[in-house]
């Protein structure tokens, strides 16, 4: 078979079937009686010649039940001898498994290109990629398609490098996970006044660890020290800086200072780790003995209490800035709690979603946190549940819950 036409029509022609017979392009010269024209731009080509070097697997159809009409060679070397002249799903039974046979009843209808993107081909020589374009041909642009050129280009190595980085993706991951996990406490200190639950969950598998974490420090006196805390960003990194960050409130809270004097220190602290990250945190000390809850914010979410009888109280909106800005007025808060109060420190990932505003998430807790008294795991459990969080989460979650024993025993018992 020899077909003849100008390169740049060559891409709106096609003909009826395979045939031997040059098809010569109206008012052209003949190349068999005359050579190229080196004084006309557009010279003379073997459209055949062209598509068969073409290291592209190529195929040409034409009517409405997509006969064949031409599969070149790189094509042929994909997927075998094609036979000329039958309907596609019978001479190109791979077009129905790649989900590419109905584009060219859509190509013939629409007079517009379709595509699909990133299809597995198992060929002669094992697994490939491709993107595969149909496109429409007939006379010129502006008449109905008679034909549909298959075109496929391989992308087999950007699929394997994709499938590389997102496996080692996937492993820095799990190492982030298990890192954030060892620096979280194994076991919650449980006071004899003070019921303690907490709980961690890594976002969902496309979702990179961050820095979220809790903690629970028993103090002299009788007292303990309860912390939330959120590094910005993610990935090792974050984890890692909420490790040290984490370490320093334990050294810190030993010094028995007040809640925004600790803050102040972690402040320099996270400003010394690393300056281009940022975190929130709330500390917070109980003391049996006063029946207060004194603490201070670093730019955290509202501590939310629930009172005995059922009311939901937020805590002070007025806090300092964040971690690791430099910022100053960081400030003490003192509450007085009754028996039975049931209290919430939470990061951003339990109440924060795409399709609304931060307060709504936090009106939606402050309602769930209203239900029958429960124990600490049990709350943990229902606001989990309530908000939404499950595995495949966008975001990590932390969430500290205490509780007040109805009959707090006396300090040092």
């Amino acid at each position: 078979m020899r077909w003849s036409a100008r390169l740049t029509g060559a891409a709106r022609r096609t003909a009826p079937a395979v045939t031997d017979e040059p098809v010569t392009v109206p008012g052209q010269r003949d190349p068999a009686t005359s050579g190229p024209d080196a004084r006309d731009p557009e010279q003379l080509y073997d459209l055949h010649d062209v598509l068969r070097r073409l290291p592209a697997p190529v195929a040409l159809t034409h009517g409405p039940h997509h006969l064949l009409g031409y599969a070149n060679r790189a094509y042929r070397d994909l997927f075998g001898t094609r036979t000329p002249g039958r309907p596609a799903a019978e001479a190109l039974p791979e077009l129905t498994a790649l989900g590419v046979l109905p584009l060219l009843d859509q190509v013939l209808r629409s007079g517009r290109a379709r595509s699909v993107k990133s299809r597995c081909i198992l060929g002669l020589g094992g697994n490939r990629h491709y993107n595969i374009a149909c496109v429409p041909l007939g006379p010129d642009e502006h008449t109905t398609p008679t034909g549909v050129l298959i075109f496929a280009t391989e992308v087999t190595d950007q699929v394997q490098a994709a499938g590389r980085l997102r496996d080692a993706e996937r492993r820095q991951r799990e190492a982030a996970v298990t890192l954030q996990h060892s620096l979280l406490p194994q076991k919650l200190e449980q006071p004899a006044d003070l019921r303690v639950a907490a709980t961690y969950l890594p976002g969902g598998a496309d979702a990179a660890v961050g820095g979220d974490w809790y903690d629970v420090i028993a103090l002299g006196g009788g007292r303990t020290a309860l912390v939330i805390g959120d590094v910005m960003g993610r990935g090792l990194r974050a984890a890692a800086v909420m490790g040290q960050l984490r370490t320093a409130v334990r050294a810190y809270a030993r010094l028995d200072l007040p809640p925004h004097e600790v803050m102040t220190l972690l402040d320099g602290l996270a400003m010394e780790i690393d300056a281009n990250q940022i975190a929130t945190c709330t500390y917070a000390v109980w003391d049996p003995a006063t029946t207060t809850l004194v603490y201070a914010s670093a730019g955290h979410l509202p501590l939310l209490l629930r009172a005995p009888d059922g009311t939901v109280l937020h805590g002070e909106e007025q806090n300092g800035p964040p971690l690791g800005t430099g910022g100053a007025g960081h400030l003490s808060h003192t509450l007085r709690l009754l028996p039975g109060t049931t209290g919430v420190l939470y990061t951003d990932g339990l109440v924060e979603r795409r399709d609304q505003d931060i307060d709504q998430g936090i009106d939606h807790l402050a309602r769930t946190l209203t239900g029958p008294v429960a124990a600490p795991d049990i709350v943990c459990a229902r606001l989990l549940r309530a908000l939404g969080v499950t595995a495949e989460h966008d975001d990590d979650v932390a969430v500290l819950v205490f509780q007040v024993a109805l009959e707090p025993e006396p300090a040092g018992v």
